[in-house]
């Protein structure tokens, strides 16, 4: 028999065992944290900025800050991708990693853009910025109760290129070091 929902109130005072994003986004103390976390995002150039630059100082005739994507949705139609996978079981309470999980996307400039909920926790698909490495991505993240920890799966998909040139397995270190530190 499934536990009743809990209010947003009792949300707030344990929210360390939650396992629902709605609820936990709506406590106002998870919500300065991620808002600290976004605090310390570095803006960095993306490679369409940086390809726009190049244009400009190498006058080619091509608008390469405008073809590059292009190009990369035709290879994407094509199937062309790239990415990595990880994953780790935390003996961590779920709700507390996925509060590690809001505040790690905010710090590294990763919006959510979709959540799907399940019963034991969460999925969560966040942006990887553009940079100089490769353009824009996604970083998928599930986070699901496991017994007394929680187990966290994280993969990259880098859509319309073929070499990533390390971002995937940068962006998933730093994304398991955030968890793994926090909080900090």
């Amino acid at each position: 028999m499934a536990a009743p929902p809990r209010a947003v109130e009792d949300v707030a005072q344990d929210w360390s065992r939650e396992t629902s994003y709605e609820r936990l986004i709506r406590v106002p103390e998870i919500r300065d944290m991620i808002d600290r976390h976004a605090a310390m995002a570095v803006k960095r150039v993306s490679g369409e900025e940086f390809l726009s630059l190049c244009e400009k100082a190498i006058p080619l005739g091509v608008p390469f800050g405008k073809l590059v994507p292009s190009a990369q949705s035709f290879n994407a139609q094509l199937g062309i991708k790239t990415g990595k996978q990880r994953s780790k079981t935390l003996r961590t309470a779920p709700g507390v990693v996925m509060v590690a999980v809001l505040c790690s996307f905010a710090r590294h400039d990763q919006a959510v853009r979709k959540t799907t909920q399940f019963e034991d926790g969460c999925l969560l698909e966040a942006t990887i910025p553009s940079d100089l490495w490769a353009l824009e991505g996604a970083l998928h993240v599930s986070v699901r109760r496991a017994g007394e920890g929680t187990r966290v799966e994280a993969a990259t998909k880098i859509p319309g290129q073929l070499f990533d040139w390390g971002k995937s397995n940068r962006c998933l270190k730093e994304f398991f070091n955030d968890l793994k530190s926090f909080p900090a």
